[in-house]
């Protein structure tokens, strides 16, 4: 048994955490490695700064295993060392470690190139910064981006003095605040809405994903996709009869005829919606082998599958020769089925994710 629990946690993905203290300290950065749990095991973490200037934040890195990365700013041009060598460590990784996510926290625009290069070469890039600085195009760049102002304040003290904020403000403008969750739902609605003006929860998930990666109902409040959805006048849920995905489509439009019937809202005990506490699943599912297949494709290395060796897994988890000759035919209407996978999992291409 404590043999099988090793090759689990060794085949689980890794991930390097590589902060740009100067820029963004270390506020709410318990929050950040939270959010990581579910993602893999941090192997790196390093915070990157002239510690000379920083000196009293020694027990504050000790007390979240972070390396401390010293480096002395030789200029006042304002591009400082400790940005150059966050980049350089972190393309060093990708040649030298088996890092499948990079982490970088930073609200700094300068580091887009950085994260399109990591992309390239096939990694997973998750960005975290805070709101009021980071400009959108960073956002955008990557897979995935956490606003550190979303977490719950800290006892971490950021630094006094931020000359990469006062710099990234003056040459890129701010990021508008979020998006207002309405627009977006729409947005993402009617970009993948079928000819009856539906689109299936877990698909829908996943676009507004794409158009806005620092999209987070938990964030908000909700715990599962679903209560948020809920609580927007401006969609319908409604839901297959017998087991299978939610479908989502606009309040204005009718229904459709399908065979479908209305979800009746979850029951919960305050009106109000609460966070979403770290013990609670978001997602249950409803079969033996969801859980089976999530197994499966976790236990493969790295956090991207090649679609024909996810397909092999899903064929073996069902005792089926191949994926087509089950109800599921491919891996896209697999998601569309399973809520439960698709809210761990996302196609890209011709392979599969890990979210």
């Amino acid at each position: 048994m404590v043999t099988l629990n090793t090759e689990h946690r060794l085949a689980e993905p890794t991930i390097a955490v590589l902060i740009d203290y100067e820029n963004v300290g270390l506020d709410s950065i318990q929050y950040l490695f939270d959010q990581l749990s579910d993602m893999g095991r941090v192997i790196v973490k390093r915070a990157y700064a002239d510690w000379s200037v920083h000196r009293n934040k020694r027990d504050q890195l000790l007390e979240h295993g972070i390396e401390a990365a010293h480096y002395f700013h030789a200029t006042r041009s304002g591009k400082n060392a400790s940005d150059i060598c966050l980049v350089i460590d972190a393309v060093e990784l990708v040649h030298t470690s088996n890092v499948d996510a990079y982490v970088v926290v930073s609200s700094d625009s300068d580091f887009v190139p950085l994260v399109n290069k990591l992309r390239s070469s096939g990694k997973l890039v998750v960005g975290a910064g805070r709101r009021d600085i980071t400009p959108v195009t960073l956002v955008k760049s990557c897979d995935r981006y956490i606003f550190l102002d979303d977490g719950a304040t800290q006892n971490s003290e950021a630094p006094t003095t931020q000359p990469n904020e006062t710099r990234t403000q003056a040459r890129t403008g701010r990021a508008d605040r979020r998006e207002p969750s309405n627009s977006l739902i729409t947005r993402a609605l009617e970009a993948s809405q079928d000819g009856q003006g539906q689109v299936p929860g877990s698909k829908l998930h996943q676009t507004m994903l794409r158009i806005d990666p620092s999209f987070n109902f938990k964030a908000q409040g909700f715990l599962t996709f679903t209560r948020f959805l809920e609580s927007r006048g401006e969609v319908r849920v409604v839901r297959s009869q017998g087991p299978g995905d939610i479908l989502v489509q606009l309040s204005s439009q009718r229904e459709a005829p399908a065979p479908t019937r209305e979800v009746q809202p979850e029951p919960t005990r305050n009106r109000n919606p609460r966070p979403a506490q770290a013990t609670e699943v978001p997602v249950e599912p409803e079969g033996k082998w969801e859980r089976d297949v999530d197994l499966a494709w976790r236990s493969r290395q790295g956090p991207k599958i090649a679609g024909r060796s996810a397909a092999a897994d899903v064929a073996k988890v069902l005792n089926a020769p191949n994926l087509k000759s089950t109800k599921y035919p491919t891996l896209d209407k697999l998601l569309d089925a399973s809520h439960y996978l698709d809210f761990r999992w996302r196609r890209e291409g011709n392979a599969i994710i890990r979210i």
